[in-house]
């Protein structure tokens, strides 16, 4: 079983589990929850009625879920002329391009498209949530998330006819990028009581997101070229031991985020939080650092007092 299959199984029970809670919930009269004060935060250990548990303090969380991110930085990767990774920087190389003509049976050929939209594949997100609860509802927290995203798609090279006629043969290859990304989250959460075993949370706050390009390439036949220039203004030679750049492509952009989901409380140490969040946030990435939303879909474990 695949790791998406498998999370959305997750998910399943965990919507189940929601379904029941609240159907318990309904099947009563609705009553008003009481204003919270310290008299009725701190009862006694065993109590498991919200509002009478102090949920107050520090708790920590373990996230996973799925990032689904906008496809307008994937166009970074798409070999364009204009951008700082590039396919004539391949195409344009002496001795990269003997290469390639080799795989085209010696034809001559010229760079006829790339593609124009891109998409990313939708990637797991990892990563660590702390928050202080000032009131049993209400508290500020910080999370880190990582995750590596991967994004595919097909240029054109143009060749001699085979026939010989005035008509050109188009051939297309596999163009590719993979990033990495991490995120800052510094936000504000809030809940609303639903049931016994359930709540409802919004949340929201600012994102720092650091992207780290790790792969940008074309693939011709057997040939897997990275088309980051690693030799600044030199032209690449075979065999002439030049030392390549290290060169670090990305940076921090910034935006803000907003979502909420269903807090299921198993007992006073344990609880499990799925959601939805937004972002309307700058992917660093040349040329393509205009805000755009992205999404997460999220499945957040927590534990309160586990020092």
């Amino acid at each position: 079983m695949s790791i998406y299959k498998k999370f959305y199984l997750l998910l399943t029970v965990i919507l189940l589990y929601t379904s029941f809670s609240f159907a318990q919930f309904s099947a009563k009269p609705l009553q008003l929850i009481p204003p919270i004060t310290i008299e009725n935060e701190i009862t006694t250990p065993n109590s498991k009625e919200f509002g009478t548990v102090d949920r107050r303090g520090l708790v920590f969380g373990i996230n996973m879920g799925m990032l689904k991110a906008n496809g307008h930085s994937a166009l970074y990767y798409n070999g364009s002329p204009d951008n700082e990774n590039n396919i004539k920087y391949i195409l344009d190389n002496k001795y990269y391009n003997d290469e390639i003509k080799k795989q085209l049976n010696n034809y001559a050929f010229k760079l006829y498209s790339f593609p124009t939209t891109m998409s990313y594949d939708a990637s797991i997100m990892v990563g660590f949530h702390a928050r202080y609860n000032f009131t049993n509802t209400a508290g500020i927290f910080i999370q880190f998330n990582f995750s590596k995203l991967n994004t595919t798609g097909q240029f054109a090279l143009s060749t001699d006819s085979v026939n010989y006629t005035s008509q050109a043969s188009l051939r297309y290859y596999s163009i590719y990028g993979q990033e990495q990304r991490s995120y800052i989250d510094i936000g504000f959460q809030k809940q609303w009581f639903l049931g016994k075993l359930s709540n409802f949370f919004f949340e929201g706050g600012i994102n720092f997101t650091n992207v780290l390009v790790k792969k940008s390439g074309i693939i011709i036949g057997d040939l897997d070229y990275s088309i980051v220039n690693v030799y600044g203004s030199q032209k690449y030679i075979p065999n002439a031991g030049m030392q390549p750049y290290d060169i670090r492509q990305g940076g921090i952009g910034f935006g803000v985020f907003g979502g909420g989901g269903v807090c299921l409380n198993f007992n006073e140490k344990l609880s499990i939080e799925p959601g939805l969040n937004v972002y309307y946030q700058s992917i660093n990435l040349a040329n393509y650092d205009q805000y755009r939303i992205n999404y997460t879909l999220f499945v957040r474990l927590v534990l309160r007092d586990f020092l």
